[in-house]
C-alpha cells in the first residue's frame, strides 16, 4: 500500500519517542521523591523543673552549618514540632521570661527520621534519639496557609490502636503556599505534635501509637474526651503569621482554600453585580469609577482564574481579568500610546503576572518582576476582600496596579520593606523617558493593628509632557478594636483610616501656591477616607460596614476621564477636559451590609452617594449620542471637537456649518451631574 513503509516507521519513531517520554517522566518522579524524602524532624516536650509541662516556651533551634535561627512556641500542653528540616547538625535551647533557659542540646538530624526529646528549662537535658516517623497534626501558621490544612487533615485520621515499630522515611510537610504579603517558606514551618489524644500524654514523645483507653465506668465520660483540643503554637518564623488578618480591609477573609496542591495553590474569583442609579441614564452608562460600569443591568464584573506556583525557591503567579473590569481598568492608562504593540490589549485579561525568587535571608527576601497590585489607597483591587464594594475616591483615583521591579524584605515576622522600580502611576507601559521608583513599609506589631506606608517619586507620567514629574504619599492605619471570641451576638469591630496627598511639578504647574506672582497653576492631591466594619454574630455570616472620604484635585490629573462617547485617558475629551487650573472635589460614603454564608461566597447589598464640585456624573439623558431623527439620521451626528465654532459629523470629517451633516444644526452634549445614588446588590465567590 502506498505510504505504508513510511507510516510504519513514523508510528515506531513516534512509540519510541513516547517511551522516552514515559522513562524520563518516571525518572524525573523518583527523583522528586527522593528529594522529598531527604528530609527530617524534630518534635518534643518543654517541661519546668518540676517536670510539669510548660505552654508558650520559646524553642530556638540553631543551624550550625546554615547559621540561621528558627523559633517557635510551645502551645499549653508544651508541645512543639520542626519539621522540612535538612540534615545535619542543629541546636536547641528552650526559653520563657522568668525562668532559667534550658542547656544548649545538640543533634544531629537525620534524613527520613524523627528526632524526639525534652527540654527541661533550668533542669538536665535528656539525651536526643531517633525516633519512628510520624504525621504531625496541625501546623503552627495562620489558619490561611495551605500547610495548616494539609496538617489539620492528617490529625483528622484515626490513630493506629498498636505499637509499632518502624524506620519508615519520614514524609515531608506540604509546602507553604505564597501568599500576597507572605513569602514562600522553604525552609521551616513548624507544626503542632500529633492528635489530641496523643497531646495529652506525659510519658516521652516515642514514634508510636498509644493502645486504647479502657472503657470508662458508666455515666462517666473519659477525660480526653472532654478535654479541649490544644491550640496550634504560635509561628514566629513566617511573616505575618503570629496572629489571623482575615478581619482586614483589603485582605482575604477565608481561612481555608480548595484549590491549593504541592506545587500550585489555583485561585478562583467571580464578582457579579446588579447597580441600580437613581440618575437613570438612558445608555446605561456608569461614570468614573472601575467597579460598576452599567446600571439596570445584571453585570459580570470580574471573572478571575489562576493562583501560585512554588517549587523550592521559585515563585510566580498569574490571575487572569475577564469581564467589565477588563475594559474600565485599561482605558484609564493613556501609557501604551507612546509607541506600538498596543500594551493594553496585551496585557488587559491579565491582573496579575509575575515571576520570582525566594531567598532564605533573616525572614524571608523575594525578588520579583512583572505586574503587581498596588495597596496605595488600602482597598484591594478585587471586591471580595474589601469592606464595600464601592472603595471611595481616595482610593479609586489612585493606582490598582504597578508594572516593574519590585524587592520584598522581611527583616522580622512583623515588618515589610517593599521597594519598586516600575513604569509608571498605574500604567502598562512608561509615558517618558524615566522610570517611577517608590516603595511600601508594612507593620504589623500586633494581631490588632496594621501600619502601610506608600510612596511614589520621580515618574513623569504625563503623555507629551517629558518635563513634568509625580509625587505621592499614602498612609494607612487599621485598629481591631473589639472582639469576642465565643459566645453569641455582637463578634468584632475594626476601622480604619487612610491619608492620601501628593502633587505635580514641572512642565507648567507647581505643586503649592500656584498662580501667585507669576507662577504657573497648583496641581496636587489631597484626600483622606475612613472605614468602620461590625461583625454581628460569632459564626461571621453577618457584617455591617459604613464609611467614606472626600478629595480635592486641582488639574484633575487623577481624577478617572467620564467615557463620555467613548473617551479614554489617551484621547480625553472637551467635555470634561483635565488641565492646569481646573478645580475639582468630592466627596462620597457608603452603607454596606453583608450575608456571607461561606468563607468563599459573599452576597452584599450597599448603598452609594457620590458628589461633586462640577457636574461630572451621569445623568438622564447619557454620555453617549443617541440616534437623531429625520433621513440622515446617525448617532452624535453633531459632536463638539473642542472648538465652539467648528462641527465634526459622526464619520469625522470636519465641516464648518450646523447643517452640513443634515438634522437641525444642534450639538450633542452629554449629560452630567454633581450628585450619583446607586443601590448595588453583588454576589462574589473566590476559591
Amino acid at each position: 500500500m502506498p505510504g505504508g513503509r513510511d507510516s510504519y516507521m513514523h508510528g515506531r519513531i513516534l512509540r519510541r519517542l513516547c517511551y522516552a517520554c514515559v522513562v524520563t517522566l518516571a525518572l524525573l518522579g523518583l527523583q522528586l521523591q527522593a528529594a522529598e524524602e531527604g528530609r527530617g524532624a524534630i518534635k518534643g516536650i518543654t517541661r519546668g523543673a518540676d517536670k510539669q509541662r510548660l505552654a508558650d516556651a520559646q524553642i530556638v533551634l540553631h543551624s550550625v552549618e546554615d547559621n540561621v535561627d528558627k523559633k517557635v512556641l510551645s502551645n499549653k500542653d508544651g508541645l512543639f514540632v520542626i519539621g522540612d528540616l535538612k540534615p545535619g547538625h542543629y541546636e536547641l535551647t528552650a526559653r520563657k521570661s522568668g525562668l532559667p533557659s534550658s542547656a544548649v542540646t545538640a543533634v544531629e538530624v537525620i534524613a527520613g527520621a524523627t528526632l524526639e526529646l525534652n527540654l527541661s528549662l533550668g533542669a538536665p537535658v535528656e539525651t536526643a534519639r531517633a525516633a519512628t516517623p510520624e504525621k504531625t497534626g496541625i501546623q503552627s501558621i495562620p489558619e490561611t496557609s495551605s500547610l495548616y490544612r494539609a496538617a489539620r487533615a492528617l490529625a483528622a485520621e484515626p490513630a493506629p490502636t498498636a505499637t509499632v515499630a518502624s524506620t519508615t522515611p519520614v514524609a515531608p510537610p506540604p509546602a507553604v503556599s505564597p501568599t500576597k504579603e507572605t513569602p514562600i517558606v522553604t525552609e521551616p514551618v513548624v507544626s503542632d505534635a500529633s492528635t489530641p489524644d496523643a497531646a495529652k500524654s506525659d510519658q516521652p514523645l516515642m514514634a508510636q501509637a498509644t493502645p486504647p483507653a479502657a472503657p470508662a465506668p458508666s455515666g462517666e465520660a473519659p477525660a480526653a474526651a472532654n478535654a479541649p483540643a490544644a491550640p496550634p503554637p504560635v509561628d514566629l518564623e513566617t511573616p505575618f503569621a503570629f496572629a489571623d488578618f482575615t478581619w482586614m480591609l483589603s485582605n482575604p477573609r477565608n481561612h481555608d482554600e480548595v484549590l491549593d496542591g504541592k506545587y500550585f495553590s489555583g485561585e478562583f474569583r467571580v464578582d457579579t453585580n446588579y447597580i441600580y442609579d437613581y440618575n437613570h441614564p438612558i445608555d446605561h452608562t456608569l461614570c468614573c469609577t472601575t467597579e460598576g460600569e452599567r446600571t439596570g443591568e445584571f453585570v459580570i464584573q470580574a471573572l478571575g482564574v489562576g493562583g501560585d506556583f512554588h517549587a523550592g525557591n521559585m515563585q510566580g503567579r498569574i490571575l487572569t481579568q475577564f469581564g467589565a473590569v477588563a475594559t474600565a481598568v485599561p482605558r484609564n492608562d493613556a501609557s501604551y500610546s507612546l509607541g506600538q504593540w498596543q500594551l493594553n490589549d496585551a496585557y488587559r485579561y491579565l491582573t496579575e503576572m509575575y515571576a520570582g525568587y525566594h531567598i532564605n535571608f533573616q525572614h524571608g527576601l523575594n525578588f520579583q518582576v512583572g505586574d503587581f497590585l498596588s495597596f496605595i489607597g488600602l482597598f484591594s483591587y478585587y471586591s471580595f476582600d474589601n469592606w464595600v464594594y464601592q472603595p471611595s475616591y481616595v482610593s479609586s483615583n489612585t493606582p490598582w496596579f504597578f508594572t516593574g521591579m519590585r524587592a520584598q524584605w522581611f527583616p522580622t515576622n512583623k515588618l515589610k520593606i517593599e521597594p519598586w522600580l516600575i513604569n509608571g502611576w498605574q500604567t502598562y507601559a512608561k509615558y517618558n523617558g524615566r522610570e517611577g521608583v517608590g516603595g511600601q513599609i508594612l507593620w504589623r506589631p500586633t494581631g490588632n493593628w496594621d501600619f502601610v506606608w506608600n510612596t511614589y517619586t520621580l515618574g513623569r507620567d504625563t503623555l507629551g509632557n517629558p518635563q513634568r514629574s509625580r509625587y505621592h504619599a499614602d498612609w494607612s492605619q487599621e485598629w481591631k478594636f473589639y472582639e469576642k471570641k465565643s459566645g453569641q451576638g455582637f463578634h468584632r469591630a475594626a476601622m480604619t483610616v487612610t491619608e492620601d496627598f501628593g502633587c505635580e511639578s514641572g512642565g507648567g504647574v507647581v505643586c503649592t501656591h500656584g498662580n501667585v506672582n507669576g507662577r504657573p497653576p497648583a496641581q496636587n492631591f489631597t484626600g483622606i477616607m475612613a472605614y468602620q466594619r461590625l461583625w454581628l454574630d460569632t459564626k461571621e455570616r453577618f457584617a455591617f460596614s459604613y464609611g467614606g472620604g472626600v478629595m480635592n484635585n486641582p488639574g484633575r490629573y487623577l481624577v478617572l476621564l467620564p467615557p463620555i462617547d467613548g473617551a479614554t485617558a489617551t484621547t480625553g475629551t472637551p467635555y470634561f477636559p483635565e488641565a492646569p487650573g481646573l478645580p475639582f472635589k468630592g466627596y462620597d460614603f457608603q452603607l454596606s451590609f453583608d450575608y456571607m454564608p461561606s468563607q468563599w461566597v459573599t452576597w452584599k447589598v450597599e448603598w452609594t452617594q457620590r458628589g461633586s464640585s462640577v457636574p461630572y456624573f451621569t445623568g438622564p439623558g447619557g454620555v453617549t449620542p443617541q440616534i437623531t431623527t429625520g433621513p440622515n439620521a446617525a448617532p452624535g451626528t453633531y459632536v463638539n471637537n473642542g472648538n465652539p465654532a467648528s462641527f465634526v459629523c459622526n464619520d469625522g470629517v470636519f465641516v464648518g456649518a450646523a447643517n452640513a451633516c443634515g438634522g437641525d444644526g444642534g450639538l450633542w452634549t452629554p449629560d452630567l451631574r454633581k450628585q450619583e445614588r446607586r443601590w448595588i446588590f453583588s454576589l462574589m465567590v473566590k476559591l
